[in-house]
């Protein structure tokens, strides 16, 4: 069988990382700062979206392991 067109793209997950409990929470902590300093400057960047899901992400996975 030969392809007639380009390869399917992708969406979604593509890199899962395991952290240990500590790098979990200095990443939330880095990832709340940048959250704090945008609220404060009222930036409504395109990032703001990534940071709330990587917060939320590491808030869930961290009490998961409680």
């Amino acid at each position: 069988m030969v392809q007639m067109g380009p390869e399917v793209a992708r969406i979604g997950p593509v890199v899962k990382i395991d952290f240990e409990r500590i790098e979990a929470l200095e990443l939330l902590a880095m990832t709340l700062a940048h959250l704090n300093d945008a609220e404060n400057r009222a930036d409504i960047s395109p990032r703001i979206p990534l940071l709330m899901a990587i917060r939320d992400k590491l808030a869930h996975g961290l009490q998961e392991d409680s």
